[in-house]
């Protein structure tokens, strides 16, 4: 079936060039991240449990170096450019390498520790620091311009600013953007997480007004 929520409108759809929880919300449908916080019913409130997501399993060498080991046979979406190819360590580096080169990026700060990325084989990567960073795992965890990218996506869009520049890992694939109106996203097939996700789709509807949302959500027109 299909999932009706109540949404936002993103400013534009590019999670390096915007700090809009309205942007990073809505490509959190779309993207993965290396780690990602634990979620569901057993849980307890107010925790932030970090579980992999991309990265299967990482280590911690010394104070300052990272290694995060890949998951294999993670697909991304099966759409031009990148039409189902394998995510591979490369696609880490060049994305973090974009978090921390863009200028417009105001959530830089938070890899101010970062020195450098290093692909160190197909499926794993480095994380070099250039001072001891305790938050580093829990950082790369915030679903805030944390989303893993690919190259060719930005090299064929320039930015990724375009809602059908949002080709990720994640669990929906975006079907449709109507601006100021809803967002809808279909269910990924190739999702690394079997069986999931669970719903068909998602539309993700714009309802600025609170009390208009309530309303709808009683009546049941919004889950």
């Amino acid at each position: 079936g299909t999932l009706r929520v109540r949404g936002f409108d993103p400013p534009n759809f590019d999670p390096h060039l915007t700090i809009a929880g309205f942007t990073q919300s809505t490509v959190g449908f779309v993207y993965s991240k290396l780690v990602r916080h634990k979620v569901g019913g057993d849980v307890p409130p107010g925790t932030f449990i970090i579980e992999p997501d991309l990265a299967e399993r990482w280590e911690e060498l010394d104070d300052t170096t990272y290694v995060f080991h890949l998951r294999q046979g993670v697909k991304w979406h099966n759409k031009p450019p990148l039409n189902g190819r394998e995510l591979v360590a490369e696609d880490v580096k060049f994305t973090f390498d974009r978090f921390l080169s863009e200028p417009a990026n105001t959530n830089r700060y938070l890899l101010d520790a970062v020195d450098r990325i290093e692909v160190v084989d197909r499926y794993t990567v480095k994380f070099v620091l250039k001072e001891p960073y305790v938050w580093l795992i829990s950082v790369l965890a915030y679903p805030l311009s944390m989303w893993i990218i690919a190259p060719e996506v930005v090299q064929h869009f320039g930015d990724l600013k375009k809602a059908e520049s949002a080709i990720g890992t994640g669990p929906f694939l975006l079907e449709r953007y109507e601006p100021n109106v809803k967002t809808v996203f279909k269910r990924n097939p190739d999702y690394y997480r079997a069986g999931q996700p669970y719903v068909d789709a998602v539309e993700w509807l714009v309802i600025p007004d609170e009390s208009t949302g309530l309303a709808m959500y009683r009546a049941g027109q919004i889950d």
